[in-house]
């Protein structure tokens, strides 16, 4: 028998059918799998997911009764142990200095090659493919100096993610990807202290920050990329409304790909795990997204948080 419990009712021994959340929210690397440790159970405990599925079948139930002796279960290893972590880690770090290398190169004066950026959002692509863990560990591992470049690789996956369940076409998809890769670079302008500020900005350090899509703009337009990552790294922070920066555009002057960047930069910037905040969970920011007037594209909106979990629905004014 498949049932919910709370997250915080798991015990060593229950074995997991499903966990409830956004799929990035999964601290572990497979989906069915025996809670056979105490650390693995703190793991849980501790993650963003917001319920989990138990099978009493296999495992044991809330009451603590055992799974009948017939079913033998051949559990995965521990996932607080598992390889699979060090190999989300090994690609993490090989794609985030490639990346830094690349946003070096720009800051030089050097043009960035299409082509370069293209192999990183594939292999990007394979990796998230291959393995969904990877994008959560990009989230916990940002520290002040590596967010900027953490939070590219994130949005570039997410932004893959999203394309490729509204039926984009793989050049498409690779093209947001870039897009996503790229959509911050702005940020190298910005000097550091006011970059990686703890607290509260003033207002003259938040309007320097403010320009940070109009300096990447002008970075990347000396480079031959297509319009589209020229678009989304300029008009990421615009709003449906008007209300955005840095040119107050409004909803018709808006394309489907911008939209959905600043979305997918919104979502990660308020899951992910910061130096100075405590990261919002899938269902909590999803959420407060909805309830913002004026911001998103709604229809987008929904569909995003349907390219995640469809259960994340629940409770959204969309």
């Amino acid at each position: 028998m498949v049932k919910r419990i709370d997250k915080e009712q798991v015990r060593r021994g229950m074995f997991v059918e499903a966990l409830e959340g956004a799929w990035q929210d999964n601290p572990f690397p497979y989906r069915r799998f025996l809670l056979e440790d105490d650390e693995s159970v703190e793991i849980l405990k501790g993650s963003r997911i917001t319920g989990v599925f138990i099978n009493t079948a296999l495992g044991l139930d809330v009451s603590g009764r055992p799974a009948p002796a017939r079913m033998k279960v051949q559990a995965p290893p521990s996932p607080a142990n598992d390889k699979a972590r060090q190999a989300s880690a090994k690609v993490i770090s090989e794609t985030s200095q490639r990346l830094e290398a690349l946003f070096d190169d720009v800051t030089l004066g050097n043009a960035i090659a299409i082509d370069h950026v293209n192999r990183l959002a594939d292999n990007l692509a394979a990796s998230i493919e291959q393995s969904p863990t990877i994008l959560l560990d990009m989230t916990r591992l940002k520290s002040k100096d590596k967010a900027t470049f953490l939070h590219s690789l994130a949005v570039s996956a997410l932004l893959m993610h999203f394309a490729r369940s509204m039926s984009f076409d793989s050049e498409m998809v690779r093209v947001l990807g870039v897009a996503g890769l790229l959509h911050d670079i702005g940020k190298l302008i910005i000097p550091k202290e006011v970059l990686q500020k703890p607290g509260s900005l003033t207002s003259e350090e938040r309007q320097v920050i403010m320009q940070h899509p109009v300096f990447g703009f002008d970075l990347l337009k000396a480079s031959d990329m297509p319009a589209v990552v020229l678009d989304i790294c300029r008009y990421h922070h615009e709003r449906m409304d008007g209300r955005g920066y840095p040119d107050r555009l409004t909803a018709e002057k808006l394309s489907v790909p911008v939209r959905m960047a600043a979305i997918v930069d919104v979502y990660e910037a308020i899951t992910s795990l910061r130096p100075y905040r405590t990261p919002w969970s899938s269902q909590r920011a999803l959420t407060w997204m909805s309830e913002q007037t004026g911001h998103f594209d709604r229809q987008l909106l929904m569909r995003f948080v349907l390219s995640l979990d469809p259960a994340l629905t629940q409770g959204m004014s969309l």
